[in-house]
């Protein structure tokens, strides 16, 4: 005689978000406090204080990197789960990476306007913002979390915390390549950058004539 098994009911959609969404606030709170302490200000206070300065300007505003690897599992604990999330779950999340994206935004600009006023030139400004703004803002942080994903799939680490440090890990060596490869280009190639606005900014005069 044999009997039916009955099948497990299937999480709704409506149920698989409420489950996604959910936070652990005490830890979520926690974590910001981590990040705070540990790259908002003693990072920072290192560079500066050994006179790292262009390392420094290209740090400050790539927070937003910093916080991609951070959020990749979530961390220890879950600490940052939902620190920088994508797909997006809850409003923690939401205001969490809309604060960490307007730090480094305010440091970006803060970057380029002392630079604009230091040099007392508009061109030497906007040259820093067309590299800048490609390399904090638009381009890799979604390319961080692939590479990220590629790795963990490749390398197949059986031991998950051993997995989850050397991903990590390889992530923020990512990080430290793509702020050291911006500071690199703004240092040695602002003449050619500078030499490309000017051309750029005469384009409405040509457009009048």
């Amino acid at each position: 005689m044999s009997t039916d098994k009955k099948d497990k009911k299937q999480p709704t959609y409506e149920e698989k978000m409420k489950k996604f969404a959910e936070i652990n606030l005490p830890k979520f709170f926690l974590g910001w406090i981590i990040f705070i302490v540990v790259f908002i200000i003693t990072i920072p206070y290192l560079l500066f204080k050994n006179k790292y300065y262009s390392i420094l300007e290209a740090y400050l505003p790539n927070l937003d990197l910093i916080s991609t690897v951070l959020t990749w599992r979530n961390g220890p604990y879950n600490i940052w789960n939902h620190f920088y999330p994508s797909p997006i779950y809850n409003y923690y999340g939401y205001f969490s990476q809309t604060i960490i994206n307007y730090m480094s935004l305010l440091g970006l600009t803060f970057i380029i306007t002392r630079e604009t006023k230091k040099t007392n030139s508009m061109i030497k400004g906007w040259s820093m913002a067309f590299v800048m703004l490609l390399m904090t803002y638009l381009l890799p942080a979604q390319f961080i979390s692939m590479i990220m994903d590629y790795s963990a799939d490749y390398l197949k680490i059986q031991n998950p915390a051993i997995n989850d440090i050397v991903i990590a890990l390889l992530g923020f060596i990512v990080t430290i390549g793509i702020i050291s490869t911006e500071a690199y280009i703004l240092k040695n190639y602002g003449i050619i950058l500078e030499s490309g606005v000017k051309k750029i900014m005469k384009i409405p005069k040509l457009l009048k004539k």
